[in-house]
């Protein structure tokens, strides 16, 4: 599959309509969903967590990762 070499991510919501992504920027849910096929459409520093970086996933394409997800995920340890 080619990838779109995006420069900004306006560009990204102009190709994909915003309400079809998801940002996540949880280093471990980054990892999860590569490692299960998901691959982010974009990288790109978070605006608001500055030195965070967030990936842009296709909503229709995280469906089944996402379920495996919530039914696998660490805990969060306070």
């Amino acid at each position: 599959m080619k990838t779109i070499d995006f420069q900004s991510l306006d560009e990204v919501f102009e190709c994909y309509g915003r309400g079809n992504l998801i940002p996540i920027d949880n280093i471990q849910q980054l990892i999860f969903y590569t490692k299960h096929g998901c691959q982010p459409r974009f990288v790109y520093e978070n605006e608001l967590k500055p030195g965070r970086i967030t990936g842009w996933f296709l909503r229709s394409e995280t469906n089944h990762v996402y379920k495996k997800w919530m039914d696998n995920r660490p805990n969060k340890e306070n």
